[in-house]
């Protein structure tokens, strides 16, 4: 499904707990998900970030390789 490119005022605080941006205020949620996966990469020495186009928006995880540390 596609969807309208992130705008890039709302980039920076994408990951952060009960942040909503007011583009779309008729969805619902407490605006926890994307907060709650950055937290969790966080929690095992990676990192979660978004890059978004007017093409795709791809969320990248990563995560160091422990048999390389």
């Amino acid at each position: 499904m596609a969807g309208a490119k992130i705008p890039d005022d709302m980039l920076p605080t994408l990951f952060e707990p009960f942040h909503r941006g007011g583009d779309r205020p008729s969805r619902e949620g407490l605006g926890l998900g994307l907060f709650i996966a950055s937290e969790i990469a966080k929690g095992h020495g990676g990192t979660l970030s978004v890059t978004s186009t007017d093409n795709e928006t791809v969320f990248t995880f990563e995560m160091p390789n422990a048999a390389l540390v």
